[in-house]
């Protein structure tokens, strides 16, 4: 019987790919969302170094878990996994950051840029992982 198994190649370069969406994301949205933000690039000087830790380990935390459950429900395709990818964003992300930005006072468009990053991440993660399979004999 053949099992599914966690890629770690394929965690890392997702993480390593996840890093460039952001970058260019926000990049290409920087002055909307500073404005959403009510801020101004010299705002952004002095972020601390703990600050890009926590991206990347949220990176790598979101893409092991992903793959924790693709070998679960044995996910080995691009298609479920960018679905499957989606499905959690929705519920795990999405819904819980407009919510928190609504009861905040900031505008839902901030939950759209900040929750649109986070969804390209997901999608890319789905499909890499559910294409970059790797496989153990039982």
């Amino acid at each position: 019987m053949i099992k599914l198994r966690i890629n770690h190649l394929a965690v890392w370069a997702v993480v390593l790919l996840q890093q460039g969406i952001d970058l260019t994301w926000y990049g290409l949205l920087r002055n909307k969302w500073m404005q959403l933000l009510a801020k101004q690039a010299i705002d952004f000087e002095a972020t601390s170094v703990f600050a890009y830790i926590i991206s990347i380990s949220g990176e790598i935390a979101s893409c092991y878990v992903t793959a924790f459950i693709f070998t679960k429900l044995n996910i080995d395709n691009v298609r479920d996994g960018i679905l499957l990818a989606a499905l959690l964003w929705i519920g795990y992300t999405f819904f819980p950051l407009a919510q928190t930005d609504l009861f905040s006072l900031r505008p839902i468009g901030l939950s759209f840029i900040n929750g649109g990053g986070v969804l390209i991440n997901a999608i890319v993660c789905g499909a890499m992982l559910g294409a970059w399979r790797k496989y153990e004999e039982k």
